[in-house]
């Protein structure tokens, strides 16, 4: 299975974990996002980010990062099969392959939302088993606000991220996001995508590789 594809869900679980306030602010848009998650509440998630538009923009944006830099990650990485051809094998094969992997994001999806149990071993039910793993490191992970941007309609929030000092924890590490948002013409906030994508990319396949080294 490719890991990869885990992406967008390793940058939900910790970008929303911050944020208060009562006015509508993009801070305000995070806190909503991060009760949504903490409460397995699909309706209110979706007021402020189309998780569908992220998943399949984020894979796509990743799909672009990994290409850019294949050679290197071939270099660094060549017993995983992922990087054993070309950059155009790897757009060609993740173009070829979205639907599937979009799939199974939105069976992971559906999983969180409903609570699955989390099954004794990954392949008795997969999309539960990484619904789980996800609540797990947003647990295990916390962030600070520590710069917001607003231009018009369009908002940038700088986002710190800490892991604790678990095993998941640990995995995140510390990262920094930059996080685009828009708001509406009814004022309302909505997330949109992670701005600075090609710096956390290569931390993002070190972490991919991590877990396929460990258990596969």
């Amino acid at each position: 299975m490719n890991l990869k594809i885990f992406a967008p869900l390793i940058f939900l679980a910790v970008i929303f974990l911050t944020g208060c306030g009562q006015e509508d602010t993009p801070e305000a848009a995070i806190n909503e996002i991060k009760i949504a998650l903490a409460e397995r509440d699909s309706t209110k998630l979706s007021e402020r980010v189309n998780l569908d538009e992220f998943f399949s923009a984020t894979y796509d944006a990743a799909t672009v990062e990994l290409a850019k830099n294949y050679d290197a990650y071939q270099a660094k990485y060549p017993d995983d099969p992922y990087f054993q051809h070309s950059a155009e094998f790897l757009t060609a094969y993740n173009a070829e392959h979205k639907d599937l992997h979009l799939k199974f994001l939105d069976g992971v999806k559906d999983s969180f939302f409903a609570k699955m149990p989390e099954p004794e071993t990954p392949e008795e039910n997969p999309t539960a088993y990484v619904a789980n793993e996800f609540e797990k490191i947003r647990q295990a992970t916390d962030a600070t606000i520590k710069e917001t941007r607003i231009d018009d309609d369009k908002a940038t929030i700088i986002l710190d991220v800490q892991g604790d000092n678990s095993l998941r924890g640990q995995f995140i590490g510390q990262m920094t996001f930059e996080l685009a948002f828009h708001r509406d013409d009814k004022n309302h906030w909505h997330f949109d995508a992670i701005e600075n994508l090609d710096e956390l990319t290569p931390a993002l396949v070190d972490k991919a590789e991590l877990v396929w080294i460990t258990f596969f």
